[in-house]
């Protein structure tokens, strides 16, 4: 059963996947460093927001599975969880990221 948070991300992610296409292939990587927006995510929906614009600015951007993005509270950061493809069958099967509540900043996160 859903949640009404998950719906809500759900739609998020659909709304934004409808209105910006996925691309691929970049022509360059993104920046080692976190990525900062002027702007922080007070609710988990701007996080989700933020995270899949990182996820799509990856040169690997087709292996992250975008629809199975959990967003979780972790005090002064949200974490994001998704699935990737080319971890089917093997633990850990994701990836994560922390998004500061305040910044907007973002930050790879190990999984174990």
């Amino acid at each position: 059963m859903k949640t009404n948070y998950q719906l809500a991300i759900g739609a998020l992610l659909l709304s934004t996947a409808c209105s910006t296409p996925q691309s691929t292939t970049t022509t360059e990587a993104p920046a080692a460093t976190p990525a900062a927006t002027s702007v922080g995510a007070t609710t988990p929906e701007q996080a989700a927001v933020l995270a899949t614009r990182y996820f799509r600015s990856l040169p690997d951007s087709a292996v992250y599975l975008l629809p199975t993005m959990q967003v979780l509270d972790a005090g002064p950061r949200w974490q994001v969880l998704v699935k990737r493809t080319d971890r089917v069958g093997q633990m850990p099967d994701g990836s994560a990221i922390e998004v500061d509540k305040q910044s907007g900043s973002i930050s790879t996160v190990p999984v174990k």
